[in-house]
């Protein structure tokens, strides 16, 4: 019985694992992992899944020590990014038997394959059809055939061709039916009647694109009233005229790369506005949280690329959400669509309203009392003047507007003020009779709790208490908002977006939220004013400075919450391209760019020419026959540099004893034939206002007569023609290829030539046969823009992406300096790689090899023909620009498209003229460009050459580069090139030209030792450009591990000695070995800048420079090298990865500033410098990376820089008279100058020397070239001048100038003066420095003295009405000084006590004894 019993459990057993094993391999889940698929495919695909044991899985290729857990692999190839180990373990699991199927591979390392080809033919059969049937039949076929599990399905259909139509709709009937299609604009709008949804009247809207679900968008959108065109190809809409029969209102592209510029072309003929709201692909929550909000190669496609086709308002409309499969899955993000459907509901409405019934509230900037109003490059009054004109002209409300621009300029100052926190008796003064809008706390109330969220209001109560705040409020406790309005337009200033207190160190861990006043400005615009669009004017503002995301915002974003749905516009310089695209991507910004103030040339030669002619004397006698005694002359060259002071810009020696060598007079060379070519800005440009016709000519000489030049020279270079002295000596250079240029071009002005290829054959010294040569070369290295051409053709003449969740990949590149966009689609017959045909052919192509020497020829006739063949066109563009300015910003006040253009100044980039566009950016994802690299590389080894020079042929071990936005734009990541040569590492381009990717330099090939680098990266190239970052840092990583090198590596050192460093600092070895490759850093919680500027100009706050130094180390310490450690905070860590920094480098890519009169120059280069002497007790050397001139990219010491600048501009007799002509902004420029040269000599005192004051006080105080200075200042901008006074005499105080008794007595004369004249212009300087009002006192008469501190004190003192009386409302206290008061008060009163105390003791003690 026993036996039997254990025979049938054996059998009972048997059966079981048999029907297990039989379940297994028969009936159990299918697993299918998909690798790289975008979340709107793969929503596509579950929807398709109606089977119960076939399971989706999405994963990431961090995931693939797991593929042992499924049955397939599908890969999408396009694009994907891998490491070499990520690979190894695919190609592993494939040869272990996985079925592995990789599609589409732009990379034929990740190509693998483990089906057999009739398999995987099968599969992309499925995956190219499309559409619900084929994805159906698709999951069947990996079931039955690659996982052999057939008998609970039915054989699958073949691949089938699914013809999408052009437009389709939801189904009305069944939401999750598949959609119904239309191949006619007549069909679907049948359609749309048949089911109540065609309105005649109502606005049309197309939506295209294919990064997110339309369905919900549609319906949103057509709830609101609008008619809804969702649509397949835009293009083939455009080219077959459909789109005409829809006569959309506006366009809406759920972008993943460009429409192309056939759209492009398209919007600007119809004027329709371009939305791209984006997909934050990836779940809600993760996107809340995340502080950069889209990074790397997505922000690329979503961002990048619809901006170069003129996209607006890049919101988040759409993110992911987990089904039941545990899938993400793309779906409209409820509160992003009610605000994105608004947003674009209020632009059509501008189409539709009537001039005069838009209400529209622009923004300006004026610093705070009298200060005036500015912008960059702009002379803002007459700007803002002539725009309210030409506002009124075209039908716009305008009332009681000032006659004059000087008379609207008197009313912003008395009634859209700005006041400092100090300014106490001021803002009395404003609330008496500034007449500003009031604001109850309820009527606040009720806006912040439609707009900000608690946790937002709770950030400003803890910054500036409960409402009203500290700004300006009356005795009911209503906020008071300076604002002039004029009928249908308002004027408001941009306050200031922090609380203004005295702690200059930001804490790390807390977002500086606004106060109350800068919050209700804007609600207050939106909902009591019911503004129809806000325009800020000039650049720039703070709103897209206010801190968190750097793009893809959410509702916890200041911008986002600020602006809400109102179309907002930015009238933005075009030389300030990188600041301009943080506007248009954080404030949802339309850009219209304005031109910069006009070039001419510096006109100093005749101060010069003594020295000139010297050089030429010394020169002729140095390449003389017979080697002729060249002492008398070299000594005669000393004695006139000596003179003139030139040697100290030089660092050369004043010693009248010995003569220069020849080096150092080929230097002083230079420098003086620099100072005579030196570009210079003119007048301050005002808007509708044309240059001069003087000034457009220099200013074409200026865009034109270099590159002609250059290229002349770089030909000769090619043919073996170029004199070895050319180069050497600057003076033959201008004589031999700049005067001749310069000549062309004034032919060309005058019509005496043309341009034609006979000419151009002629000024190259080329035969017709070579241009055409030149230019076939140039069409081959242009073949990735030719590719994407030809598939963009392809797909609209008709081949259509089956798959309406593949992707079109755009790709954005430039040659010779000039933006081409190109493009790339998927839907294409693939060969034997995955890769469509034709994309395959156009890469062959590209493949095509040319010499060097080949390419260098082609890009220089290249440059030679675009310059001779725009000259005429870049005259029409500078005369057209103030007309086109006006028209486009009018143009988008009505709702209309406004194009797209690169920026830039004009010399740098002439492609930025004409002026009132659009600005874009480059794709970060393909920088650096091959010729940045190329002058990175030359750069780097200039600096090192130029280091080696100084320091007696020692190398640097350490080099600290500052990274800025408007330079990576405009030079496409040279500076990033820099820092990757220095480090020994180079870029690895895809076959797009992408840089994923980096390698060593072999040490044998780099030729030297490996040079460390640490990187400060502004706020604007962090948002930017935030996987160049990332590359960075795995640079530092690469270097710092290389083995068998053949020359020392000074990052695997520097690491050591970070290492130590932190260790030494108390931090434990594990930290200090993690923290110690950290090089990437920049401003802490996300800000934009170091913080240190207040600081620096606050003098009395601080009285070593050492207090600064650090302030600068807390600020500046966030690390953002990595995506996972963004804006992390490691003590020390700044510190100790400036260890060993020899030098410091910033870059300067633009014609219109210099380190002088540009303050971010001195805050983050002199930041960096400050602290590297803190640090190592070393001045470290600085140099600027100049990329002003592109065919000459140099590396140029900070103190010869500064002195090419101060004599070019401040000291230039023809600079002054140019800038005078101008109004107070263009007097606000000379003070800012001033103010700047302090900063200088705070963080680097060797660059500023005594005679730089002395010549400052000589021009500006005793006005040496007689042009009439102070009264300019009276008349235009009194402010200035005080600035300019105190500034000098603060400098004095600090002891960082010596001047003289006589000095001091006539600034203190010339500023108390000015005070009693004009009031006190209320400037951190004039206003909030008491131990400079006691300086000035000290050197003013008794009375002057009195006088001066009581208007002092009246500004900073509130006199205010009272029932008893007049009540003086005391001034605040500094933080420091209260700290003091607070203290002393204590022991007063400490003492008081005591004393009342023991006075009561003694009198009981007199009362006992006389008692008893």
């Amino acid at each position: 019985m026993k036996h039997k019993i254990t025979i049938w459990a054996g059998v009972i057993l048997l059966v079981a694992v048999a029907g297990v094993a039989a379940w297994h391999f028969l009936f159990s889940a299918t697993r299918i992992a998909f690798v790289n698929y975008q979340a709107t495919t793969l929503g596509q695909i579950a929807r398709a899944n109606d089977h119960t044991r076939i399971r989706l899985s999405s994963i990431e290729p961090s995931e693939f020590g797991r593929l042992g857990h499924y049955d397939v692999v599908l890969v999408n190839g396009m694009g994907l990014r891998i490491t070499a180990e990520e690979r190894a373990l695919l190609q592993q699991a494939a040869d272990r038997g996985l079925a592995v199927i990789t599609t589409m591979a732009t990379n034929p390392a990740n190509e693998i394959l483990s089906a057999d080809s009739a398999t995987v033919a099968t599969v992309k059969g499925y995956l190219n059809g499309g559409g619900r049937r084929n994805y159906h039949n698709l999951l069947t076929y990996l079931r039955r055939t690659v996982d052999g599990k057939r008998f609970d399905s039915d054989e699958p259909e073949t691949p089938s061709v699914h013809e999408e139509k052009q437009y389709y709709h939801a189904d009305p009937s069944d939401s999750e039916a598949e959609d119904v299609e239309f191949d006619s604009v007549e069909a679907y709008e049948a359609f749309l009647a048949q089911h109540g949804l065609l309105n005649t009247d109502a606005p049309r809207v197309i939506v295209t694109g294919q990064m997110g679900e339309a369905a919900e968008l549609v319906a949103g959108l057509e709830q609101s009233g609008n008619v809804v065109y969702p649509l397949r190809n835009m293009q083939t809409a455009v080219q077959s005229g459909a789109v005409d029969s829809i006569r959309p209102s506006a366009v809406i592209n759920m972008a993943h790369g460009r429409l192309g510029d056939v759209v492009v072309e398209y919007l600007e003929r119809q004027n329709i506005p371009l939305f791209s709201p984006l997909n934050v692909n990836r779940l809600v929550d993760e996107w809340e949280a995340d502080k950069m909000g889209m990074n790397g190669g997505f922000l690329s496609q979503s961002v990048v690329m619809p901006e170069i086709d003129g996209a607006i308002r890049p919101q988040v409309l759409f993110g992911h959400h987990i089904d039941g499969e545990g899938l993400q899955q793309v779906h409209a993000i409820a509160e992003r669509l009610d605000r994105f459907v608004e947003t674009v509901n209020r632009h059509i409405a501008l189409q539709r309203k009537p001039n005069n019934e838009k209400r529209i509230a622009i923004y300006y900037y004026k610093g705070p009392g009298q200060n005036a109003l500015t912008a960059s490059g702009m002379e803002v009054a007459p700007s803002l003047y002539n725009l309210l004109v030409r506002l009124r002209n075209d039908g716009y409300r305008v009332d009681n507007l000032p006659a004059t621009p000087e008379a609207l300029a008197a009313l912003i100052q008395q009634q859209g003020a700005v006041f400092n926190a100090y300014a106490n008796g001021a803002k009395s003064e404003f609330l008496k009779n500034g007449r500003p809008a009031l604001i109850s706390a309820e009527e606040y109330a009720a806006w912040t709790s439609e707009t900000i969220t608690d946790e937002q209001m709770s950030e400003v109560v803890a910054l500036d208490g409960e409402f009203p705040g500290s700004y300006l409020s009356d005795d009911e406790g209503r906020l008071a908002l300076p604002r002039i309005e004029l009928g249908n337009i308002v004027l408001l200033p941009q306050l200031a977006a922090g609380a203004g207190d005295d702690d200059f160190a930001i804490v790390h861990g807390t977002d500086a939220a606004p106060p109350h006043a800068y919050v209700a400005s804007y609600l207050w615009a939106r909902y009591a004013f019911r503004a129809d669009a806000i325009v800020h004017f000039g650049t720039h503002g703070s709103l897209e400075f206010t801190p968190r995301k750097q793009v893809a915002l959410s509702r916890n974003d200041w911008p986002d919450a600020l602006v809400g749905p109102t179309p907002h516009l930015y009238v933005y310089s075009i030389g300030d391209v990188g600041e301009g695209i943080i506007a248009k991507r954080r404030s949802y910004a339309t850009l219209l760019s304005h031109l910069t103030p006009p070039f001419m040339e510096s006109g100093v030669r005749d101060i010069y020419r003594e020295l000139n002619a010297a050089i030429q004397a010394y020169n002729d006698l140095l390449y003389a026959d017979g080697n002729p005694d060249t002492k008398a002359a070299a000594m005669r060259v000393k004695q006139l540099t000596v003179k003139m002071g030139i040697h100290r810009e030089l660092r050369l020696d004043s010693l009248l004893t010995e003569p220069y060598t020849e080096a150092e007079i080929a230097r002083i060379e230079t420098f003086a034939e620099e100072l005579a070519a030196e570009k210079i800005t003119g007048e301050l440009y005002t808007m509708g206002k044309p240059y001069s016709p003087e000034r457009i000519r220099s200013s074409i000489f200026a865009m034109c007569t270099e590159p002609i030049a250059y290229s002349w020279l770089a030909l000769d270079k090619l043919r073996g023609k170029a004199h070895s002295d050319t180069e050497k000596h600057r003076t033959l250079f201008t004589r031999r290829y700049l005067e001749p240029a310069r000549e062309l071009v004034g032919r060309l002005l005058s019509g005496a030539q043309q341009p034609t290829d006979a000419l151009i054959c002629s000024a190259a010294g080329i035969s017709a046969a070579e241009l055409e040569k030149a230019r076939e070369i140039q069409r081959a290295l242009s073949a990735p823009q030719d590719m994407m051409a030809r598939m963009k053709a392809m797909m609209a003449s008709g081949a259509a992406s089956k798959n309406p969740a593949k992707e079109d990949y755009m790709e954005h590149s430039k040659t010779g300096g000039h933006a081409h966009t190109v493009r790339a689609g998927r839907n294409m017959e693939n060969g034997a790689s995955g890769m469509p045909a034709q994309a395959m052919a156009a890469m062959a192509v590209r493949g095509k090899e040319y010499s060097k020497e080949e390419r260098e020829f082609a890009r220089v006739v290249t440059e030679i023909e675009r310059t001779i063949s725009n000259v005429g066109n870049y005259r029409r563009a500078l005369e057209f620009s103030p007309e086109a300015e006006f028209t486009s910003l009018v143009n988008a006040l009505n709702g209309g498209y406004t194009s797209p253009s690169p920026g830039g100044d004009p010399i740098a980039n002439p492609n930025a003229i004409p002026t009132g566009r659009n600005l874009y950016a480059v794709n970060a994802e393909a920088t650096p460009s091959e010729q940045a690299w190329e002058r990175g590389k030359d750069l780097a080894d200039e600096t090192i050459r130029m280091y080696r020079e100084r320091h007696q042929d020692s190398l640097p071990r350490k080099v600290s580069y500052t990274l800025w936005s408007g330079e990576f734009v405009e030079t496409e990541g040279a500076t990033i090139a820099q820092v990757l040569y220095m480090l020994g590492v180079e870029p690895i381009r895809d076959a797009f030209g992408r840089v994923n990717d980096i390698r060593l330099i072999p040490s044998e090939e780099l030729g030297r030792p490996r040079i460390d680098v640490v990187v400060q990266t502004s706020g604007q190239l962090r948002d930017l450009a935030a996987s160049r970052l990332f590359l960075i840092s795995r640079a530092v990583e690469m270097a710092a591990a290389a083995k068998n090198d053949s020359y020392e590596n000074y990052v695997a050192e520097g690491v050591v000695d970070a290492e130590q460093s932190l260790i030494n600092k108390g931090l434990s070895p594990k930290e200090a070995r993690e923290i110690s490759t950290y090089r990437v850093f920049g401003g802490v919680n996300g800000n934009y800048g170091t913080g240190i500027t207040g600081m620096v100009q606050s003098g009395d706050r601080w009285e070593n420079s050492s207090e600064i130094a650090s302030v600068y180390l807390q600020n500046m310490g966030a690390f953002y090298g990595s995506e996972k450690a963004w804006e992390q905070v490691r003590q020390y860590a700044l510190e100790a990865a400036l260890t060993n920094t020899d030098a410091v480098v910033q870059p300067r890519q633009s014609n219109t500033w210099g380190a002088l009169s540009l303050d971010h120059v001195y805050e983050f280069m002199g930041g960096m410098n400050l602290a590297v002497r803190n640090i190592t007790g070393k001045e470290p050397d600085a140099y600027l990376s100049d990329y002003r001139n592109r065919n000459r990219v140099r590396m140029q010491e900070l103190k010869e820089a500064i002195g090419v600048e101060s004599r070019t501009t401040i000291f230039n007799p023809n600079y002054i008279r140019e800038k005078m002509k101008g109004g107070a902004s263009a007097a606000n420029g000379f003070a800012e100058v001033v103010q700047n040269t302090y900063g200088w000599n705070v963080m680097k005192p060797d660059v500023v020397d005594n005679e730089l004051w002395n010549e400052i006080y000589d021009v500006y105080v005793r006005d040496k070239f007689d042009l009439g200075v102070r009264g300019y200042f009276e008349r235009q901008n009194p402010a200035a001048l005080e600035e300019i006074s105190s500034v000098m005499l603060e400098t004095a105080r600090k002891g960082m100038w010596q001047a003289s008794d006589e000095q001091l007595a006539a600034l203190a004369a010339l500023h108390t003066e000015l005070v009693d004249k004009h009031g006190p212009s209320c400037s951190g300087f004039v206003c909030d420095n008491a131990k400079l009002h006691e300086f000035i006192a000290s050197k003013s008469t008794p009375e002057t003295a009195r006088n001066y501190q009581r208007q002092i004190r009246e500004v900073r003192e509130a006199s205010l009405d009272a029932k008893e009386g007049t009540v003086l409302k005391r001034e605040e206290l500094a933080s420091s000084d209260r700290t003091v008061s607070i203290v002393s008060n204590t022991v007063v009163a400490v003492l008081v006590v005591g004393i009342i105390a023991a006075l009561v003791i003694v009198v009981r003690r007199r009362r006992k004894k006389m008692e008893e």
